[in-house]
């Protein structure tokens, strides 16, 4: 049970209607307002967000952290099971202005930007800040009677950017609203979340329901999202009504957003005792009666893969190794990052997902990203309608029961000779005798697989074993399928296999955080 209360502290006043804003509809308390709000932002022409003071919008990372929700004073507060909101300032990069406004008994009131609000230390309390600022974004906190402890279930920080955790899992990857003309030689436009409606909910639902109105160059769009906060899964069901200002290149819909630095076919650099470190591990898409794993990894370049598909059911940047050990950081967590599960709600046709893989410095810098792409979209400024879950929890979705890839290696012997070996796992495997004649399909790009075989281990996993030689220049396209009589065992495995091994190294302020005892 969740009931929330309007906490005294904060006074909410009606929205205030701008001189400007004659798109806005008054006294906004349902969707359908949002949409129709929507429909006459995109009828207009698209205004920036006002400029911060230089204090704000110049200021550093470090001072950034200077500035906090001061959580003495939530917006919402509830005895029984504590659900609560809390906001972010602007400032640093987060220079886009969000309205936050509270829908309880029928009226929508507007809560103001007040200093209050906040706790302002060291040199953030030399800032001028005048006015009504508004905000960067906002996040819903809470507890569970068997987790007494604060924590957050979800956020909206940062252009149409929100992630959200279970109870036993920390923040990891991330899932944005909408994407244009994003893995293409030009620059991404990003859209913002630039207002919030919160739905006071009924004392007996266990759901928030937020609404919220997206706006970019291109598009405008309402959503609305029913939150499920969840010990060992959060999920967000999503629904969105698109008005398009003028075409795009592409359209991404459902985005996502992970980290990939080193694992599994890419060891880390000397020094650092941290076997792996990523968000995620892969890509896992649900197609028709098909399961299809794609390992990330990074290239020394941009590489976009887009794989089409007609029936998908399913699919989401994968948290799939859980063990402590393969991560050793006790401050990081990787072994607890969620999966992010992407469900479509209806067919949503014929359309391809696509999955892009960058370099990046260090792990602070999010480089994996994989959105669909549908094959047509009404870009003539009539709306478009999507539905779809996204489910945050560990390991992976329920219903894939086929064997999975648990691990893998790159053994490099020669420049035009390797291995690729990879472990499948799962309960029927493990109850095939060794013996078993077991066959591995297998495909391959600007390689030849000149043998494939699958052994039983210890454990009752099986290896399949990859004997690869290169045969023209550029990263090698593997793929990998355990079979028995024609019938799958394992999902398909599949990877983009540099040619060479990638560089890696360990960032500045890495090697400071480990106060100079690791040496390059």
């Amino acid at each position: 049970m969740i009931a929330l209360l309007l906490w005294t502290g904060v006074n909410a006043f009606p929205a205030p209607m701008q001189a400007d804003d004659a798109a806005r509809p008054a006294g906004i308390v349902g969707f359908d307002q949002v949409v129709e709000f929507a429909r006459r932002t995109a009828a207009k022409p698209y205004a920036s967000s006002p400029e911060l003071p230089a204090g704000l919008k110049d200021m550093t990372y470090d001072l950034y952290k200077m500035i906090s929700f001061d959580v003495k004073k939530p917006i919402w507060l509830n005895h029984k099971r504590p659900v609560w909101l809390e906001t972010f300032h602007r400032g640093y990069v987060h220079q886009d202005r969000v309205s936050l406004n509270l829908i309880a008994e029928g009226k929508e009131n507007h809560i103001p930007f007040t200093k209050d609000l906040f706790e302002y230390r060291q040199d953030a309390r030399k800032l001028k800040i005048d006015g009504d600022l508004g905000f960067a974004g906002m996040r819903l906190v809470g507890t569970f009677p068997e987790y007494p402890e604060r924590q957050e279930f979800v956020a909206f920080l940062g252009s149409s950017y929100f992630r959200a955790r279970d109870a036993e899992n920390v923040y990891g990857s991330s899932t944005r609203g909408l994407a244009i003309d994003i893995g293409l030689p030009k620059t991404e436009e990003f859209p913002i979340f630039r207002e919030f409606w919160i739905v006071k909910p009924q004392p007996d639902d266990p759901d928030v329901t937020i609404y919220a109105l997206l706006d970019s160059p291109s598009v405008a769009g309402a959503y609305h999202f029913v939150l499920t906060p969840g010990i060992q899964q959060t999920s967000l069901e999503v629904r969105a009504t698109l008005f398009f200002r003028k075409a795009v290149e592409k359209v991404g819909f459902a985005p996502l957003t992970s980290m990939w630095m080193w694992g599994d076919g890419l060891a880390g650099p000397k020094g650092d005792p941290r076997p792996e470190v990523h968000d995620s591990d892969g890509l896992l898409m649900h197609a028709g009666d098909q399961w299809n794993w794609r390992a990330v990894s990074r290239q020394e370049y941009p590489s976009v893969v887009r794989m089409p598909y007609t029936d998908i059911r399913g699919f989401g940047v994968i948290q799939r190794d859980r063990n402590v050990d393969h991560y050793r950081d006790s401050e990081a967590m990787y072994h607890r990052r969620p999966s992010v599960w992407i469900e479509p709600q209806g067919n949503w046709g014929a359309g391809a997902l696509e999955l892009l893989e960058l370099d990046a410095p260090h792990e602070g810098i999010d480089n994996i990203a994989v959105w669909w792409v549908p094959e047509r979209v009404d870009q003539s400024g009539a709306p478009v309608n999507l539905q779809y879950r996204v489910s945050f929890f560990s390991g992976d979705p329920p219903g894939h029961n086929l064997g999975k890839a648990a691990a893998f290696r790159v053994l490099r012997h020669a420049p035009d000779s390797m291995n690729v070996e990879v472990d499948f796992a799962g309960t029927a495997l493990a109850e095939l005798p060794p013996d078993t004649e077991l066959t591995v399909e297998v495909a391959s790009v600007r390689a030849a697989v000149t043998s494939a075989t699958c052994k039983k281990n210890d454990g009752g996993s099986w290896t399949a074993n990859l004997a690869v030689q290169p045969t023209r220049e550029g990263p090698i396209e593997l793929r990998a399928t355990v079979k028995s009589h024609g019938q799958a065992l394992t999902e398909t495995w599949s990877y983009l296999c540099p040619l060479n091994v990638p560089p890696v190294s360990i960032p500045p302020w890495r090697l400071k955080e480990m106060e100079g005892k690791v040496k390059e």
